[in-house]
């Protein structure tokens, strides 16, 4: 067993016996001294395992690290790619890691294996005890640890939970009152502290290789002469049903009502706890869909470089993306001073630059730079800024409506209306008055990139590039940052960084109408209209449906409601597809299937949405802070004017689901097709973070590979297809088709390389 070798113990009048010693640090000599617990430590570990419990000679067993370190947790770099496993059984050597890196044992297989065993073992402990490595020594029977041992479970730092039965056995071991902090806020104890609250069994008289191993061997010893191993698993949380219910229950009401989603995941862990091991350790698909999306968000953010994983060489133009104080000295202006030019203001000010709002409409300026004063006192109020910080930011931005001031700009982020010739026009002006190494930028939600790249002079034209933020824009995390076909890698590599700066989550996309988020909404958005003049089916059913049902953030009439209806609305008439007046010609490139229900509400009833206290709800300023969505007369008197003579019934919430959802998640296999997107992941991030895409359900690729199934969603998108035929979003994507022939997931097609062979050149071209 090299070092994890049977060593003879005896002390102190017990009997003698043999102990095995299994060492992390065997697994892979000369690798980190922090221990991860990567596939080739978690195959070795149960390898000796196995080999200890097949051994007669051996009675006990002692797990340690055997350096400065147990072990600071599991292999992030794996984590995503481990899939459900049985907490019930040990795979052998023999049936792992031969054939997929899906197939290595997870740590939950590891922790399983350790607790029922059934010869004792203790955890000898030095140094860091961290996250998966703090698990493995709660599934040993007894723990022991130096003094300068640090024990605990950070996860919560990294927007995962305890994976590994850490939300299961700490709490049985210590009670809910110590484990909360550790699981909640992921603080670590001493060795001294985890020795009082039960975490530990003792501490070694030195802290020493010698004395800890000595102190291990004892309590070993102590294991084999009682009548029935101690393990943490099987014991009974101290406290009552009654006492837990309301720790956990004031747990959560103290957490924020954004960015916790973590952590609500975890006190639903931990009311687990109170039952069986076997109960509280099963691996929910909820999250293993978290924990997709926390590593596609990883990957997703990865510095762009379309033929190597290097970092562009050539250096960000005049220090716009800086680390250090020189970053508050930088000019940058945003053109357009409604809803989204203000909230990218905002955003853009908070980040330290100096900002000038601009617009040509006094009116608009005047209220967009009322916005900006406003939220900035709201966020001293409540304790957000200081009275101090604000004067400084207040002191960064000015206004203006003269682009000509902009001469010194290193990047312009234009956020006009929706209309092609206008951002040109811009566009063409800020090409010959900012310097020649400023941005310019869009934000525009479906307009083509290269249209506006061409009112620039070439030699601008890398340095041009589309970044669309989402409403409201102060708050939504999610910035498509889109590249035309001639936008430069390091263009696209320094906007990754700005954007990971301003605090938002940044996704590169190819340039088409859409680019991913709207491309795919494109579908959505339609069905759920024309549900309401071919069936019965009501805008609040849809609403409940995709919201109370599925778990989007919202419905999709809410969305449109706060959104604005006037944005889809220009979207149309720019695509041609919508009448300015009734009397009109109908536009010829208008979809076969299609209701003007939505272009009328805007040009003859004006219902925008929340903004104007009506759209396909009504809003009353008295209630709900003018959000709550009420039911409308007006509107409901419309649908009828436009619903079919003979509608359909109304749908229940799962065929609802399936009409507007499943051309959605098509949409996105077409994006993938031509190479829109990098991999299927991105969707699920632009998705999650752009649209409420709950989740616990992964994003709309996920979904498709692991809750729906992609022969399923072919099948019915056929049947749809048949149904309607003129209904372009119904036809089955091609790379859909090819993954079902395949037998693959659309991940696995990516993850197995199919795509290159095909849409590889298109992906370097277009991305």
């Amino acid at each position: 067993m090299t070092r994890s070798q049977v060593v003879s113990s005896s002390s102190q009048g017990l009997p003698t016996d043999t102990t095995a010693v299994i060492c992390l640090a065997d697994a892979a000599a000369g690798a980190s001294p922090l221990h991860p617990l990567n596939a080739k430590l978690r195959l070795y570990l149960l390898q000796q395992l196995r080999a200890a419990e097949d051994n007669p000679a051996v009675t006990s067993l002692i797990l340690t690290g055997g350096g400065p370190n147990f072990s600071a947790g599991a292999d992030l770099t794996e984590f995503a790619s481990l899939i459900p496993a049985a907490a019930t059984t040990v795979p052998t050597p023999s049936d792992v890691g031969h054939h997929h890196p899906h197939a290595a044992p997870s740590l939950i297989d590891v922790v399983t294996a350790i607790e029922a065993c059934r010869k004792p073992i203790v955890a000898a402990i030095d140094g860091v005890c961290l996250g998966g490595g703090c698990e493995l020594a709660l599934a040993c029977h007894a723990r022991v640890a130096t003094a300068r041992a640090r024990l605990g479970l950070p996860e919560v730092h990294v927007g995962v939970i305890p994976g590994a039965g850490g939300t299961q056995r700490l709490p049985k071991l210590v009670g809910l009152r110590q484990a909360l902090p550790m699981i909640l806020q992921g603080s670590t104890v001493s060795a001294a502290s985890a020795l009082r609250m039960g975490l530990l069994d003792a501490i070694a008289p030195e802290a020493t290789a010698d004395s800890l191993r000595t102190t291990a061997r004892q309590w070993a010893a102590y294991g084999e002469v009682l009548p029935t191993i101690r393990r943490t698993g099987d014991l009974q949380r101290p406290e009552s049903p009654a006492e837990a219910h309301a720790l956990l229950h004031v747990a959560e009401l103290s957490l924020p009502p954004l960015g916790s989603h973590g952590m609500r995941a975890a006190i639903q862990a931990l009311r687990a706890s109170g039952t069986p091991i076997q109960h509280g350790m099963r691996r929910s698909p909820q999250g293993r869909a978290r924990r997709h999306v926390f590593f596609a968000t990883r990957r997703a953010q990865k510095v762009w470089s379309p033929v190597s994983n290097a970092v562009p060489t050539a250096g960000p133009p005049h220090g716009l993306w800086s680390k250090d104080d020189a970053q508050s000295a930088v000019p940058v202006a945003v053109v357009g001073a409604g809803t989204m030019g203000s909230g990218i203001a905002l955003v853009l000010l908070q980040a330290g630059f100096h900002v000038t709002l601009v617009d040509v409409h006094a009116p608009a300026l005047a209220k967009g730079m009322e916005f900006l004063k406003r939220t900035l006192a709201s966020m001293v109020q409540r304790r957000q800024l200081k009275p101090t910080q604000l004067t400084a930011l207040e002191a960064k931005l000015r206004a203006t409506s003269n682009l000509q001031e902009l001469s010194q700009c290193l990047l312009v982020v234009e956020a006009v209306v929706e209309k092609l010739i206008v951002k040109q026009s811009i566009f063409a002006t800020l090409d010959k008055v900012t310097p020649p190494t400023a941005l310019l930028l869009s934000n525009t939600s479906t307009l083509d990139i290269d249209a506006m790249a061409s009112a620039v002079s070439s030699r601008r034209r890398g340095l041009f590039a589309g970044w669309h933020f989402f409403s409201p824009a102060h708050r939504m995390k999610l910035v498509e940052i889109v590249r035309g076909s001639a936008t430069s890698d390091d263009t696209t590599a320094l906007l990754q960084a700005l954007t990971k700066q301003i605090g938002k989550i940044g996704v590169v996309v190819g340039n088409c109408d859409g680019f991913c988020g709207n491309r795919m909404l494109k579908p959505y958005s339609a069905e759920t209209v024309l549900l309401l003049t071919e069936t019965q089916t009501t805008v609040a059913a849809q609403d409940y449906a995709i919201r109370g049902v599925y778990g989007m953030a919202l419905g999709p009439f809410e969305m449109a409601d706060l959104a604005g209806n006037d944005v889809g609305y220009n979207i149309r008439v720019e695509r041609q597809w919508a009448r300015r007046a009734r009397d009109d010609p109908l536009p010829p490139n208008r979809p076969a299937r299609y209701t003007e229900l939505p272009d009328v509400m805007i040009s003859d009833y004006g219902r925008l949405g929340q903004k104007v206290g009506k759209g396909w709800y009504d809003y009353d300023s008295n209630i709900g802070k003018g959000r709550k969505p009420l039911p409308s007369s007006e509107m409901d008197a419309l649908i009828r004017r436009y619903l079919a003579p003979k509608p359909s019934p109304a749908l229940v919430a799962a065929e609802i689901i399936e009409r507007v959802l499943y051309p959605l998640i098509n949409e996105g296999f077409k994006c993938l097709e031509e190479s829109i997107v990098r991999q299927p992941s991105d969707i699920d991030v632009v998705y999650v973070y752009g649209y409420g895409w709950p989740v616990w359900r992964g994003g709309p690729m996920y979904a498709a590979d692991h809750e729906i199934g992609l022969p399923r969603l072919l099948r019915t998108l056929r049947e749809l297809s048949k149904q309607f035929p003129t209904t372009e979003h119904y036809v089955p994507s091609a790379l859909l088709v090819e993954c079902v022939a395949r037998k693959v997931t659309v991940e696995e097609y990516y993850q197995k390389n199919y795509h290159t062979a095909s849409t590889g050149s298109a992906m370097l071209s277009k991305l």
